[in-house]
């Protein structure tokens, strides 16, 4: 496995003491990989904020901290969220590429979807008046759903809370792009991407 350089800052297991490998600077929640408790990353200091679920290994072209090439882009796997929704669970995995760009990869059943954050102003806000199949100006409603955060595993740009609901809704512009809104209870988000053919992905050594 080709493991990212670690960053310079050093912090230790509030828990457990042991060390927590970074590798990504920005980084503000944690899972130690010794105790599994949840670090929440400070300036200068840490703070546990519980225990995460430990999640079941499931098979997966995609691996923490194992590079991979997609698109002419090399990308590094930090972080990664599960959500369960009932019937079975998805997967958003937090990248970084060569130039410490933030993308996330969701995966779902074999369908592989790249977005990153979007500040697209889009003129509707309210979630309960979407229906699969409506159209929005240029966007069509291909998805709606809700799925409840179940456990995370490396390390994440933004807290998260297990147990916490996460609605969703895919809008497709045609041409395998894609429009995600996000929203719980605190907040909302907006992301851009498109559908990926999971045979394009290289995985380095």
């Amino acid at each position: 496995m080709s493991n990212p350089k670690e960053t310079e800052k050093h912090h230790n297991c509030p828990q457990c003491g042991d060390r927590l490998s970074i590798f990504f600077k920005y980084s503000k929640l944690i899972k130690c990989q010794s105790c599994n408790s949840s670090i929440f990353l400070e300036d200068e200091s840490v703070k546990l904020i519980g225990e995460s679920s430990v999640l079941s290994s499931e098979p997966s072209l995609i691996q923490l901290y194992q590079r991979f090439k997609l698109q002419g882009k090399t990308f590094i796997p930090l972080g990664k969220i599960r959500y369960d929704y009932g019937r079975g669970f998805w997967e958003e995995w937090f990248l970084n590429d060569e130039r410490n760009k933030e993308f996330w990869l969701s995966i779902d059943e074999g369908d592989f979807v790249l977005e990153e954050k979007n500040k697209l102003s889009l003129p509707f806000k309210d979630f309960s008046k979407f229906t699969v199949g409506s159209r929005h100006g240029k966007y069509i409603v291909t998805e709606k759903g809700e799925g409840t955060c179940i456990g995370f595993d490396g390390e994440l740009a933004e807290e998260i809370k297990m147990g916490e609901k996460h609605q969703y809704i895919h809008l497709s512009q045609g041409g395998g792009n894609l429009v995600t809104l996000e929203l719980t209870k605190t907040s909302s988000q907006t992301f851009k991407g498109k559908w990926i053919d999971p045979l394009d992905i290289e995985v380095l050594n």
